[in-house]
């Protein structure tokens, strides 16, 4: 059914709102433009109103549905405090493809033509903006935007307007913590070497390497940027409790997070990992064994180097579908390198095993890694024998139970390891940048 849904909205409603959108703008019908967003808001607002029985007049908040940014706006869509609103991709991507010429339309593209012609076409399209959000907010449909980056050109017609109307404008940074090596990468972009002037009134950051990564990206002055958190790890933080609960004893998954990618640098490492996974996997029959990848080519260049009888084995399973949710009341220990999903896990006091030797280290040398190995609250493996080592050490429960002091000693440790990047991960942080957006609303 579901699938039936989306292609009846990518196939049919988005034709139809092509020609709809086409004839607003070039004919000037800024009225039948507000009155689609009207009700388009207006039924959202009724909607959550219904379903969450909240007849609460929370300010409203508009975003753009974006998969990125997705499971940030997911909570924020639940906060108490704010009514978020998700304008859909067959919305804004469809006007978009009206509003813009081809040449202009892209991430980067948009900030790069500056000439006569192309400042006009913005200039017109944030003036048709302008008029209709003007209406929408004497209407009380609209108190603030909330977007997933700085940007993106979908977002800079209505933050334009926005900001003529002091209406508040806040991006939450999806792209927001790097390695050290990414980090240079980012910055150096020519939208932000050429100095381009952003409108949004702050821009919300999950961490202080973030907070300095927009600073030197020319996105905002320090006094505008925010160190918040993602909303998103309320979610990892809930499941990852409840997880804690259940008996190590019990649980009996093993999941390796794949880095079969170019970006980080070791290869080799992966090879041999990869390899001692298996076997780990073919020797430990009572166990299940996961590899999570990031998407389905990885999990596919995975399967093809694997032997018929590996694909076969009953504990082993190989997806990029796979989400935490699904597999944390099981989860016994993790392995990865240079992840972001080993940072959420730091929230929690599953054993994390980190191999790194060979290009491996060489990858934590260069800086694109966000390992530290002065913080000792992961499991670091310096070879193939010490990882397997390690690995029957917590198997065979030859790890001694840690005290008190020590599980928070530990906590301390895992804390000060997320704290550059998530800055805490501690179920508050959907409560806390929704209040930080609320600060803005006159």
């Amino acid at each position: 059914m579901k699938k039936l849904f989306l292609i009846i909205e990518h196939k049919v409603i988005r034709r139809f709102l092509y020609v709809f959108f086409y004839i607003c703008y070039k004919l000037k019908l800024k009225n039948a433009f507000f009155v689609f967003f009207y009700i388009y808001i207006k039924f959202q607002i009724n909607y959550k109103k219904i379903k969450y029985r909240n007849s609460k007049n929370l300010p409203i908040v508009l975003t753009f549905w974006r998969q990125s940014f997705l499971k940030d706006q997911l909570n924020l869509y639940s906060s108490k405090s704010i009514n978020l609103i998700m304008i859909k991709p067959y919305v804004w991507a469809t006007y978009t493809r009206v509003f813009y010429p081809k040449y202009m339309r892209g991430q980067i593209k948009y900030h790069l033509t500056n000439d006569e012609t192309s400042n006009k076409i913005k200039k017109d399209v944030e003036n048709f903006i302008y008029t209709v959000l003007k209406k929408l907010n004497n209407r009380n449909t609209v108190d603030g935007f909330v977007f997933g980056n700085v940007d993106y050109m979908e977002h800079q017609s209505w933050a334009g307007a926005a900001k003529r109307l002091d209406i508040p404008v806040v991006v939450l940074m999806c792209e927001g913590f790097f390695t050290k090596y990414w980090y240079e990468r980012f910055i150096n972009q020519d939208h932000f070497l050429n100095k381009t002037k952003f409108i949004y009134d702050k821009v919300f950051v999950p961490g202080n390497t973030s907070k300095n990564l927009a600073y030197e990206a020319n996105i905002a002055e320090k006094k505008d940027i925010v160190v918040t958190g993602y909303p998103r790890t309320d979610t990892t933080f809930e499941i990852l409790q409840k997880s804690m609960s259940i008996d190590f004893e019990k649980k009996n998954l093993i999941v390796l997070i794949a880095f079969n990618e170019p970006n980080y640098f070791s290869d080799n490492l992966w090879n041999e990992v990869l390899e001692k996974f298996i076997n780990l996997c073919k020797d430990n029959k009572n166990l299940d064994f996961l590899i999570k990848t990031k998407k389905d080519t990885l999990t596919e260049e995975i399967l093809e180097r694997l032997t018929v009888e590996d694909k076969q084995m009953p504990n082993l399973k190989i997806s990029h579908k796979i989400d935490i949710a699904e597999i944390s009341n099981n989860l016994k220990v993790v392995i990865s390198f240079a992840s972001t999903f080993l940072i959420e896990m730091m929230s929690s006091e599953i054993p994390l095993l980190v191999p790194i030797w060979d290009d491996g280290m060489k990858s934590y040398s260069s800086g694109a890694t966000y390992f530290d190995l002065e913080n000792k609250s992961v499991t670091y493996t310096f070879s193939p024998n010490e990882l397997d080592l390690e690995f029957y050490k917590l198997i065979n429960g030859n790890v001694k139970k840690l005290s008190d002091d020590e599980r928070n000693n530990l906590r301390l440790k895992r804390d000060k390891y997320i704290e550059p990047y998530l800055y805490k991960i501690d179920g508050k942080r959907t409560e806390f940048v929704s209040k930080e957006i609320i600060k803005l609303i006159k």
